[in-house]
């Protein structure tokens, strides 16, 4: 129930790469699956919101307004184009953007009204730890969303999972990963989840700190 195929190249160096074309690539094709999840946010405002994976910052107009975005990602380059995209972004939001490893993350336990994180826990060598960071620096009562692919328990289709995944490891991201297993494992309390994208090959895991 780990990531630990993902070794040939570090999560750092691939999505660096892919900085200049992520949006083409993975924009348009996962957008549903970021509007939906962040639609389940809560509109409280002047909440802080930490956005684990926030790449080149193109979720930054789904935030509710007057929000305190706090967005980390393993990328520098990516970390590069999302404070370019930041300084025209509007909304009435507070941004602060940082390089960062999602499975040690450098906040306070309980800094944080909700945390979300948009198709990162499949590329962490550690998807477990990554959970609880994310547990850890939720306040009590906090949000914690997860929109991600997520492997079949059962089938053919889960069998196809298995086989496809040390290709798309050498991408930066693997498909055997049963995350609706893993996030049940841990101490996060889910409260729904929902399909999402094409073919309804990604959830949307909507949970809380209690």
């Amino acid at each position: 129930m780990n990531n630990k195929k993902i070794l040939s190249k570090s999560m750092e160096k691939i999505y660096s790469f892919y900085s200049p074309f992520y949006d083409l690539i993975f924009g348009k094709t996962l957008q549903p699956g970021r509007e939906l999840a962040f639609s389940y946010l809560n509109e409280h405002p002047h909440q802080r919101i930490l956005e684990i994976g926030v790449g080149t910052g193109i979720t930054f107009n789904l935030y509710p307004k007057q929000s305190y975005i706090v967005g980390i990602d393993i990328s520098p380059k990516m970390i590069e184009r999302a404070k370019k995209r930041a300084a025209v972004a509007s909304n009435g939001n507070k941004i602060s953007l940082y390089v960062m490893d999602a499975c040690n993350l450098e906040f306070e336990d309980e800094s944080f009204d909700a945390v979300i994180s948009p198709y990162v826990i499949t590329t962490v060598k550690d998807p477990l730890k990554l959970c609880h960071e994310m547990y850890r620096v939720s306040k009590v009562g906090g949000q914690i969303i997860i929109v991600n692919h997520s492997k079949s328990s059962h089938g053919l289709r889960s069998k196809f999972e298995e086989w496809l995944s040390p290709f798309f490891a050498r991408a930066g991201f693997v498909t055997d990963l049963d995350v609706m297993e893993l996030v049940a494992s841990t101490e996060i309390q889910v409260q729904k989840v929902i399909d999402c994208n094409i073919f309804n090959l990604h959830k949307v895991i909507v949970g809380v700190k209690k």
